[in-house]
């Protein structure tokens, strides 16, 4: 799952990652990831990617939290800079899923 307010940023993320067959689910806020999450067991997600640039936030970049972790209170386990390239972003993806 991907939250970030900035649409552009989902669908270069949706870009770079689609042949790497890794379906996205993107939300533009926290609150709607909330839900999303709250609503739907399937499909199983396995790793979010939320914008630091959500309120109350100020670094520009991703960071990663763990499903079962609160988006308002979760500790960064990475943090992956704005704008990244094709290769960043996959790396990010790869390393923080081998830590589940």
């Amino acid at each position: 799952m991907i939250v970030d307010e900035e649409n552009e940023v989902i669908q270069k993320a949706k870009l770079f990652l689609k042949d790497n067959n890794i379906e996205i689910i993107s939300v533009a806020s926290s609150k709607e990831a909330i839900t999303v999450l709250d609503d739907n067991k399937e499909p199983q997600v396995d790793l979010i990617l939320v914008s630091t640039l959500l309120p109350g936030t100020t670094k520009n970049g991703l960071f990663s939290v763990k499903p079962t972790a609160s988006l308002y209170d979760a500790e960064t386990k990475a943090f992956l800079q704005k704008p990244f390239t094709k290769e960043q972003i996959r790396e990010f993806i790869r390393h923080n899923l081998q830590e589940e």
